[in-house]
């Protein structure tokens, strides 16, 4: 009945109305500092490296940097898979949009610093790309790093596809802890050692099941925590899986609560419901200690995208099966234009097959990005490399922004 009435409301109408109030652009063809990238196939055979250096791109994650102006932007495991990405170094990325807020203006993104995954202390308890270095630089054949955020220590908690796991980093990127590995907390099982896992597992891939016989793996693969937040008091993670863990409804996704005093799971899970089952999140945004965002959207792009939407849900808000209502907040398929910022007329599409980042920056403002899939193409055209494309949204309506949520008053 949620989902009749959350689609009869689009109908209506009666979605929140939204405004681009500004528009930057990142360049497809935008590189970092780094050795040549590129070179493995899908099978993981090497080649020749396509790219001379670090591309840029599949912003996964962003977050305030600290610097005014200036936000944490974290592209995932970088070509899309785990045997074609051994050449690409897991970082987070300092970016500064000039954004477009009148006709006469002009947009773009200026990449800085960045900060490089790492595990010196080998914490990770199995082979990584760059086993036998000093420094052991992370790459997107070890994790497949898709959310991320900061604590009041300013540690880096980062949700990974390939274990699913948890992982635990300093300011610097230094890994601190071996991973966190996911329990199911099924009823039966053991929190030890019943742990949620796809096929990208290191425990799943050491056990290669002969020909006919059940994998291991629980969680599709790219179905790990794509969305993850910590709440306003900065006590607790809330990490939310892509796709649906075995044995759960077709239409829900788990959100996991970790406590950070303690390190572990709490056992608590929340049961986010999607509008159809084939339909994917992008990315999980806190408002308050009850009130996230999260982004829910079809797997279509360009003139195939229908449905990339922003939802709102409370904690404490539930339907009779125990399960998140959501209110829908943004509808990225129409977006009010009246200045043409982004050029495109008076009403703005996002199109992009994957669009994983919201972040809150005051309580009628959000910034949204997509990850372009470097260097895939078809947001603005079959012939075009995707962009990455930043955008400033204002909501009609308020947003119950807690304080110290946002972006930070000296910024203002």
């Amino acid at each position: 009945m949620r989902k009749f009435a959350v689609s009869l409301m689009f109908m209506l109408g009666l979605a929140q109305a939204t405004t681009l109030s500004g528009y930057a652009v990142l360049p497809a063809d935008t590189f970092a500092a780094g050795p040549a990238s590129g070179a493995f196939n899908g099978q993981g055979v090497r080649g020749v490296p396509r790219f001379q250096g670090q591309p840029v791109q599949g912003f996964s994650a962003v977050q305030f940097s600290g610097t005014c102006g200036t936000y944490l932007a974290m592209p995932d495991n970088g070509f899309g898979s785990k045997p074609n990405s051994a050449d690409y170094l897991l970082r987070l990325y300092a970016v500064t949009p000039t954004f477009k807020t009148s006709p006469a203006a002009q947009g773009s993104v200026k990449v800085g610093d960045f900060i490089q995954l790492r595990d010196p202390d080998k914490k990770v308890p199995f082979l990584l790309v760059n086993e036998n270095t000093p420094e052991r630089l992370l790459t997107g054949a070890d994790f497949d790093i898709e959310s991320f955020v900061q604590d009041n220590n300013g540690d880096i908690w980062i949700g990974d596809e390939f274990g699913p796991y948890l992982l635990h980093f300093d300011a610097t990127g230094k890994l601190l802890e071996a991973p966190f590995k996911v329990p199911t907390f099924a009823q039966g099982s053991d929190p030890s050692k019943d742990f949620v896992m796809s096929p990208q597992n290191p425990a799943v891939l050491a056990a290669s099941p002969a020909p006919g016989q059940p994998s291991l793996a629980n969680l599709a693969s790219s179905g790990g925590f794509e969305g993850m937040a910590i709440n306003a008091s900065r006590t607790r993670l809330y990490a939310l899986l892509e796709k649906t863990v075995v044995g759960d409804g077709e239409y829900d996704l788990r959100i996991y609560e970790f406590d950070l005093a303690s390190k572990t799971f709490t056992g608590k899970i929340h049961t986010y419901t999607k509008e159809e089952p084939g339909y994917a999140i992008g990315d999980m945004a806190v408002i308050n200690d009850n009130e996230f965002l999260v982004i829910e959207r079809d797997n279509k792009s360009g003139s195939d995208a229908a449905f990339k939407q922003i939802f709102r849900i409370n904690l404490t808000d539930l339907d009779a099966e125990g399960k998140l209502n959501k209110q829908d907040i943004v509808d990225l398929m129409n977006i009010r234009d009246p200045q043409n910022l982004a050029g495109f007329g008076e009403t703005f599409t996002f199109p992009f097959v994957t669009i994983e980042d919201v972040l809150v920056i005051n309580p009628t403002t959000l910034l949204v990005m997509n990850d372009n899939n470097y260097d895939g193409k078809g947001g603005r055209g079959p012939d075009i490399k995707d962009p990455n494309e930043f955008l400033w949204l204002t909501l009609d309506q308020p947003l119950n922004v807690a304080t110290g949520v946002g972006q930070p008053e000296n910024c203002k």
